[in-house]
């Protein structure tokens, strides 16, 4: 009996082993068919930052690295948002071209177009760009404005004093709608225009940028123009 079941068992797993080698055999035989993906699905997979791996820096260790990458993370985010490309990008032209025309104007590439009314006490009319230099009594003038502490007067009277002495000493050819920079540029391959150019922006800090001047930084200033016009001969 025991002999007659293992005879069983052995011709069913060598028939069962038969037909899985017929069936092996059948499929290695068959024609291989290449299956392509969906072009429009592999080109998402493709631009899915979510399989993209190692292209991304790792994350720096400065906590202030990891600050300013966490900031202009958020920064690009916000300006490819749909709020910015709405409203917002607007927002910020409207503030650039407001900061450039502030600027402008506190140079003087606009400030013969928008005067500032300089504060002062004493009456004295050299507010304008337009000041006959010739006509002007530069020593009295600039003691009465020191008199009354009127230091931002006092420097502007200077500077028009100092174009005076080129212009008498034939550096320069004086005009009064010509600009800063043109009598700058007059000087040009001459020892003067260094010092000139930094007495210029000396100046227009004081007169169209509003800094502040006070006894001891005119005196400063003083000094650096009466040096420059001992640079240099006036012609008579």
């Amino acid at each position: 009996m025991k002999a007659t079941i293992k005879k069983t068992l052995v011709i069913l797993c060598a028939s069962w082993c038969i037909s899985v080698a017929q069936n092996l055999l059948a499929q290695a035989n068959e024609p291989v068919t290449v299956r392509y993906p969906d072009a429009e699905k592999l080109r998402d997979l493709q631009t899915d930052r979510a399989y993209q791996y190692g292209t991304d820096a790792p994350p720096p260790d400065n906590p202030v690295a990891r600050f300013l990458a966490y900031l202009w993370q958020k920064i690009a985010e916000f300006l490819s948002s749909d709020a910015y490309q709405n409203v917002w990008q607007y927002v910020f032209l409207a503030a650039i071209a407001a900061l450039v025309l502030y600027l402008l104007l506190k140079a003087e590439m606009l400030g013969s177009l928008f005067a500032k009314q300089a504060q002062q006490s004493d009456g004295l009319d050299y507010e304008t760009i337009t000041e006959n230099i010739h006509e002007i009594d530069f020593d009295a003038a600039i003691s009465s404005a020191v008199e009354q502490q009127n230091y931002r007067l006092a420097v502007r009277l200077l500077y028009l004093q100092t174009l005076k002495r080129l212009t008498d000493a034939e550096l320069i050819q004086y005009k009064p709608d010509k600009t800063n920079r043109q009598y700058v540029y007059e000087l040009v391959n001459s020892p003067q225009q260094s010092d000139f150019e930094q007495l210029t922006r000396q100046f227009e800090f004081v007169w169209y940028g509003d800094f502040p001047v006070d006894a001891g930084r005119f005196d400063e200033l003083q000094a650096q123009f009466r040096r420059f016009s001992g640079s240099f001969a006036v012609a008579h």
